[in-house]
Parts: C-alpha cells; sequence; structure tokens
C-alpha cells in the first residue's frame, strides 16, 4: 500500500435522510477488523485417545474503529449525541480509511468529551450488524 496521511481518516455519519456527512476527521485512531473462529474441534470417534487436529467454525465477524477526533459540525456532533443518549444507541456509520477503502453499516456510538484547553472528544464504534467494505 502507498503511503497515505493518516489525517484523511474519516468519520460519517448518516444524515438521517438518505446521505452521509463528515461527522470528524480522526488524529489518532485504529480499526479493528475480527473474524472470530468457534472452535469445533472433537476426537476421533475410532481413536479417541489420538491426536486432534484443532477444527475451526466461522463465528462472529466485527468491525470495530476508535480515537480522538476532531469535530468538523455542531449539526453532526449534536446528532452523534442524539444517537449515542437514545436507545438502542446505534445508526449508520462510514469509517473511510485513506488507502484501504470505505467500511460501513449500523455501529453503536460511544463518545466522550474534554478539555484541555479545547473542546475535544473520543469516539469509539462498535458493528452490531454486517459492515460492507468498498475499496478505493
Amino acid at each position: 500500500m502507498a503511503k497515505q496521511k493518516g489525517r484523511a481518516f474519516l468519520v460519517k455519519i448518516s444524515d438521517g435522510a438518505a446521505g452521509f456527512t463528515v461527522f470528524g476527521g480522526m488524529t489518532s485512531k485504529s480499526l479493528k477488523i475480527n473474524g472470530e473462529r468457534i472452535d469445533a474441534t472433537t476426537p476421533d470417534p475410532t481413536t479417541p485417545e489420538g491426536i486432534m487436529w484443532r477444527e475451526t467454525l466461522a463465528g462472529a465477524k466485527s468491525v470495530d474503529a476508535s480515537g480522538d477526533i476532531t469535530l468538523v459540525g455542531d449539526a453532526a456532533e449534536a446528532r452523534a449525541v442524539t444517537i449515542a443518549m437514545g436507545d438502542p444507541g446505534t445508526d449508520d456509520f462510514e469509517i473511510v480509511v485513506p488507502g484501504v477503502g470505505t467500511f460501513a453499516g449500523t455501529f453503536s456510538v460511544d463518545l466522550e468529551f474534554g478539555d484541555d484547553g479545547k473542546a475535544t472528544a473520543s469516539i469509539s464504534l462498535a458493528s452490531t450488524g454486517a459492515v460492507t467494505f468498498t475499496a478505493f
């Protein structure tokens, strides 16, 4: 993968209609794609004392993203707080990873606001259903 500017890592939030608006650019970030496996190892019934090789089945898949975020607009910020405070606390998001692609789906959202001389925010997103990936 070619070098990319990490500051281009964006979180977009559903505008409540049919589109997305930029919620903010992440200044420190991580994205985790998990393809959890389920151990389905069973002994051979004809030689139960024999060597067992691990067998796995596809399990739960998930995408999680977190980081510090530079907010870009009051409307998107208010929408994210409304989602986080709501029940079930989920909505549609797009996570744009530079040089890789866009991950889109329904995510639960956790927000943390702080003040270190300027307003700061951290966001954690956890997928709550299927996530689509569109490569650049």
